[in-house]
């Protein structure tokens, strides 16, 4: 499937349309297209084939049917803590790491 041509003109237009708080958004994503456009060709991680994801998506399924019980358990367990008040809130740094 082909991508729709689109103007410069057609662009600007939309772009006016933007509230000013929105312009350092597009901004930065074109800066971003214009970055990957300019780096070199690099293997797309999520470029798999249909039978790899196939594959992948067989080998979740299993890995989650063999331990349903085990998760099931797991939850419960935390669901009853949780009730019991045995759980204090997740703290995290500025920088979004988990504070210990």
């Amino acid at each position: 499937m082909r991508a729709p041509t689109i103007t410069y003109q057609e662009l600007t237009a939309l772009l006016k349309t933007l509230p000013p708080e929105h312009l350092i958004s597009v901004y930065d994503y074109a800066l971003f297209i214009k970055s990957q456009s300019a780096a070199p060709a690099q293997k797309d991680d999520f470029s798999e084939s249909e039978a790899e994801i196939q594959a992948d998506e067989e080998q979740w399924d299993q890995q989650f049917a063999a331990s349903r019980d085990k998760l099931r358990n797991m939850a419960r367990e935390a669901s009853e803590a949780y009730r019991a008040g045995r759980t204090k809130p997740m703290k995290f740094t500025q920088k979004g790491r988990l504070e210990r």
